[in-house]
């Protein structure tokens, strides 16, 4: 494997792994609050999930010599970790389920697409478990879009807008990742990720019934 393209998939590969494990830590604490017994199955389930997409991913960085190496800054994971533990239902579903799991995979979909067989391999199970969590995540916002007036569904698509601005500030300050260089080896430019991730987005608003409100960062990243 070329050493430039070995450090620009294991990195990003690595950072992919890293967020599986934070959102097992993110779902563990959760169940515990989680508002039925059906949610809180399912958060135990992708728990599980998320366990195993660790080990699969980890597997295959140690066999293309890049063992894992966690990138998250440790003491904004902490933050990060009490900030979700304090966040209701609406919002751990919107920072979680939509933008993560939702947004996040369209990301780790196009990296596959440009990628080598092993790394499509090993991305295959984890995108397939979180197309299936994303599923979760927006019938239980769509439950509660649906209850809301024309005024309240306003103010929860600003709501979503506002957390997801949060959060993906929150993901430049705690990864010290230079994703655009990486990209680039794949092929992949700046522009065509952002445009991924606001169709995406995009989508995934209309899916809940509620009308697009996009965070900046989206437009100017």
């Amino acid at each position: 494997m070329d050493p430039t393209y070995r450090q620009a998939i294991g990195t990003l590969l690595s950072v992919y792994t890293d967020i599986d494990l934070l959102a097992l830590e993110c779902c563990a604490d959760r169940i515990s609050k989680a508002p039925n017994l059906s949610a809180k199955l399912e958060l135990a389930h992708q728990v599980e999930e998320e366990r195993v997409h660790f080990r699969i991913q980890e597997a295959w960085l140690n066999q293309i010599g890049f063992p894992f190496q966690p990138k998250i800054d440790p003491l904004q994971r902490q933050k990060l970790l009490d900030e979700f533990s304090r966040l209701d239902w609406f919002d751990f579903l919107t920072c979680l389920q939509f933008g993560i799991e939702g947004i996040g995979i369209a990301i780790v979909e196009k990296v596959a697409s440009r990628a080598d067989e092993g790394t499509q391999a090993s991305l295959e199970i984890p995108i397939r478990d979180e197309k299936r969590q994303t599923s979760f995540g927006l019938l239980e916002l769509m439950n509660i879009v649906e209850q809301a007036t024309p005024e309240e569904r306003k103010v929860l698509g600003r709501r979503m807008a506002e957390r997801l601005e949060w959060m993906y500030r929150y993901a430049e300050k705690s990864l010290d990742v230079p994703f655009e260089s990486f990209w680039g080896v794949l092929g992949l430019s700046k522009e065509e990720m952002w445009a991924t991730v606001i169709e995406r987005a995009n989508e995934l608003y209309r899916k809940i019934g509620l009308d697009p409100v996009l965070p900046e960062i989206f437009s100017c990243a």
